[in-house]
């Protein structure tokens, strides 16, 4: 692969001077006004309209209005909002309680054709950097250990020495006292890459908002596919040795068949726009789903309903977590390439949801992968 350019950097992170733009106070503020869980998300060269559609935002949710108000307006279908601004050349994704911008998927797709940068800081579980240039992540890691065995991308090591401008040291030269510290110097380091600081306050003005989903906005994740040790019981492991040792017409075919089948459990075999596109995924075309066709918005509203489901009756529950797993299989199984779209289709039968996924389905899958190659094997 060719080396992919860092065009806002104008070569300033290969040598030793980096962009003096702010400082660790005022990235520490920052972070106190957005509090525990928040997610930055900057895109170069693009409105704020722009990086919020690159992020998955929903066309008839875009509009100014006042962040609180607009939190208020969706917090009973449990939305992933985000409000942007603009600054200089670039746009950020403000994400209050949200991730969805630390998805590396999704940080590649709203980078084709430009530069974006995550920056990730969640009290309860893993914070996070990554930069992407053009659908290549760059380089990602994660702040309060950035070891460089750890870092992942095309060209992983390639910010370090921006990274020591900032503060961050490997683990071993570290000795732990930078880590209360890790998720302000990584902000620190995107502002410094980008030349912008992101200003106190932005959650006080009417913003560009919009409720952000990222399932439209990627062909897949791989949290769709099922794999080996998914279960302690051991389910997963036999699925998916069955698809691996199925060759891909059979792969394809068994799973558009499952999907279908799981449509019709879950009473959504009907669903306008569904059979259309199975079909073009069993023809193996590639096919996505427009947010704004008659299916895309169905599978909105599933997407809404499974988010909602600890909160149900027990008599609904069970549904809304089964079009969880059925939208995970719909959008895996639209892949092209056969293996994906069968680990997709298979993970739901592992859900152990009445009708979704038992004993007998699992055998029934496995059985289907084998058929044809116990058909065609030499006489």
């Amino acid at each position: 692969m060719a080396e992919l350019p860092l065009t806002s950097l104008r070569g300033e992170v290969a040598g030793t001077t980096v962009k003096r733009m702010g400082d660790l106070a005022g990235a520490e503020l920052l972070w106190d006004d957005l509090g525990e869980i928040a997610c930055l998300t900057f895109v170069r060269g693009v409105d704020e309209v722009e990086a919020l559609r690159r992020l998955g935002a929903y066309p008839d949710t875009i509009g100014e209005k006042d962040p609180g108000d607009f939190l208020e307006e969706f917090e009973v279908d449990f939305p992933q909002v985000a409000v942007a601004i603009g600054l200089g050349s670039w746009s950020v994704v403000i994400e209050p309680v949200g991730f969805c911008g630390a998805d590396h998927l999704l940080l590649s797709a709203a980078s084709v054709g430009t530069e974006a940068i995550v920056v990730l800081r969640h009290d309860y579980a893993s914070a996070a950097f990554a930069y992407a240039v053009d659908g290549a992540l760059i380089t990602g890691f994660e702040p309060s250990y950035p070891a460089p065995t750890l870092m992942h991308g095309v060209d992983s090591q390639r910010l370090w020495p921006a990274m020591r401008e900032v503060g961050f040291r490997p683990p071993d030269e570290d000795g732990g006292e930078n880590s209360q510290h890790s998720t302000a110097m990584a902000l620190l380091l995107a502002q410094r890459i980008t030349g912008v600081v992101v200003p106190r306050g932005v959650m006080d003005e009417p913003r560009m908002c919009a409720e952000l989903e990222p399932w439209f906005a990627v062909a897949y994740n791989p949290g769709d596919l099922l794999i080996a040790d998914q279960t302690l019981e051991g389910h997963a492991a036999p699925l998916v040795a069955a698809v691996q040792a199925a060759g891909p017409a059979t792969q394809r075919r068994v799973a558009v068949a499952e999907v279908r089948r799981q449509a019709k459990a879950l009473g959504l075999d009907r669903t306008l726009g569904l059979d259309d596109a199975l079909s073009a995924a069993a023809a193996g075309v590639g096919y996505s789903i427009a947010v704004d066709s008659p299916l895309g918005r169905q599978v909105r509203a599933w997407l809404t309903t499974s988010r909602k489901a600890s909160k149900l009756s027990p008599g609904d529950r069970h549904h809304a977590y089964g079009l969880g797993w059925f939208i995970g299989a719909l959008r895996g199984v639209l892949n092209p390439d056969p293996r994906l779209a069968a680990l997709a289709a298979a993970k739901p039968l592992t859900s152990e949801i009445p009708g979704l996924g038992d004993h007998a389905l699992r055998a029934q899958m496995i059985e289907a992968l084998r058929a044809s190659k116990s058909h065609t094997a030499p006489r």
